[in-house]
């Protein structure tokens, strides 16, 4: 590398850094806001918070930022970069030219408006009313509409905020995955129902108490990989993954006494989004290419671990006489073989965390077609929970008794995350394509899992895709790993498989 490009790009790289450790303290004090942070504290709190990401923005879009791209991109410089260095260069540059169209004031007004918003949905979602939480809605619509017009879009303003989580995806790509995606999971709902099995999970439903839960959910995410020395376990309103760096990933879960399934699944989520930021090369840290590649490719390690691994009838034979020795007076008459059916019952739900492998998907077309229409302007915020139970009537067969069950109950909304929800589905899809090439290269993995060992399948993960960071894109990966691009075909199959094992005793 040239004298002066190595120069250039050092002073590129200190810049990306501060920007970088602000984000990080930006973090803290969000993750802070839904862990440990009195009530008292939400108005200050939101000006913190809008105070650093200006902060962040400012550092983005100024003129110094804008030259140091440009001389190393236009000059011709960029060739004597390494290729991780181009591919932070890349990342920058993207970022940058999104936050340029985005007005000073405008962040700010977001910031504040989205950490205010936080606090009611908690408040609102606790006393199940949505009109507590109404207007702070209203306000994020608005300024998410406003949002998509600064950064621009062809046909669909939707899409401009669906590009922040999963670049380059659009809504006319998503429907038709969605409807093929619905129309599978009619077809498996039948076979279910054709199986004549009756498989009650009622027992998750009974006394266990929190404690104890939490603590078997901590050894279990302990064992397949998540470091504590880098990482903590908190309790939150909604489980989250926050990081603040490579070596400091935050998780949450929460605890029902009468929900085995809520923390336990919902730590082991979390926990693949934290092996994954834990995973990244140490090289990347405190640069552009510190973060997953995408939210989609983030949810699939986070499904691959939860629903791959941790709902596997070999992981069962592994944990259950752990869970058992923990909650005999309920365990006890239940075998390892019956406890992996009752965890992968198949059922139309309330809650999209909580909800089965096959139904989630239409937990996801749901949110997916009522942002559109509100980015849209074909629905308001008065709208939204008639059309949320008319929708669960549709899709699920179930109508929400109250706001909490029904369009409360996700967080999202609340920090401005319009255009989030479809990277969940996209997570299922890479996440099964995932698991069938690395059937391929790992073809004892069933009986590791069954031991108790996991470190073969944490490095292939590691090797495949955490060290990457947004080193490479979704696109890259996908066909790198599976040698073809996205699709729903091993998604199909994957849970077809499964609903053979559960409802037809199929090996």
């Amino acid at each position: 590398m040239g004298s002066t490009t190595n120069q250039t790009f050092d002073e590129f790289l200190s810049t990306t850094r501060t920007i970088s450790d602000l984000t990080a303290a930006s973090s803290v004090l969000g993750w802070d806001q839904e862990t440990y942070m009195p009530d008292g504290a939400a108005e200050e709190r939101a000006e913190q918070i809008a105070t650093l990401n200006a902060l962040i923005h400012q550092m983005m879009t100024s003129d110094k930022a804008g030259k140091l791209v440009e001389e190393l991109v236009s000059n011709g410089s960029a060739a004597d970069l390494s290729e991780w260095q181009i591919a932070a260069l890349r990342e920058f540059s993207r970022e940058r030219e999104q936050a340029v169209k985005l007005p000073d004031e405008f962040v700010r007004e977001m910031s504040k408006v989205t950490s205010l918003a936080q606090q009611s949905w908690k408040k609102a979602r606790s006393k199940s009313d949505f009109s507590i939480f109404r207007d702070n809605l209203a306000k994020i619509i608005d300024i998410k509409r406003r949002h998509a017009q600064y950064l621009g879009y062809k046909e669909n303003p939707y899409d401009a905020l669906i590009d922040l989580y999963e670049p380059g995806m659009k809504v006319e790509q998503l429907r038709p995955v969605f409807e093929r995606l619905q129309e599978g999971t009619a077809r498996l709902l039948d076979k279910i129902d054709q199986s004549g099995a009756d498989i009650s999970d009622a027992v998750l439903f009974t006394d266990f108490d929190p404690s104890a839960q939490l603590s078997f959910a901590r050894e279990v995410i302990k064992k397949l990989g998540f470091n504590f020395t880098d990482g903590r376990v908190d309790l939150s309103t909604h489980p989250f993954c926050a990081s603040f760096g490579i070596r400091d990933v935050r998780l949450t879960t929460r605890v029902y006494r009468d929900d085995l399934r809520s923390c336990l699944f919902g730590l082991i989520h979390e926990a693949g989004h934290g092996m994954y930021e834990q995973g990244i090369d140490k090289a990347y840290s405190r640069t552009p290419l510190a973060d997953g590649t995408s939210m989609g490719i983030h949810e699939s390690q986070s499904l691959f671990w939860e629903n791959m691994v941790g709902r596997s009838l070999e992981f069962w034979k592994w944990a259950y006489p752990s869970l058992q020795s923990q909650f005999p007076e309920r365990l006890s008459d239940i075998s390892a073989d019956s406890f992996f059916r009752i965890v992968n019952v198949m059922k139309s739900s309330m809650i999209r965390v909580e909800a089965d492998e096959l139904t989630y998907n239409l937990h996801i077309i749901l949110r997916f077609e009522i942002e559109d229409d509100l980015i849209n302007g074909r629905m308001n915020v008065d709208d939204i929970p008639e059309a949320w139970n008319t929708k669960m009537e549709e899709y699920l067969g179930i109508t929400p008794a109250n706001d909490a069950e029904g369009c409360l109950q996700d967080v999202h909304w609340s920090f401005g995350g319009h255009g989030y929800f479809p990277s969940y589905s996209l997570g299922k899809l890479y996440a099964a394509m995932f698991y069938q090439a690395m059937l391929k290269d790992l073809p004892e993995h069933h009986k590791q899992i069954e031991r108790g060992e996991f470190g073969d399948l944490l490095s292939w993960l590691r090797e495949k895709v955490h060290r990457w960071g947004k080193a490479k894109s979704p696109a890259e990966l996908t066909n790198e790993i599976c040698g073809e691009p996205l699709s729903e075909g091993a998604f199909l199959t994957y849970i077809e498989k499964k609903i053979n094992q559960v409802y037809y005793n199929q090996t």
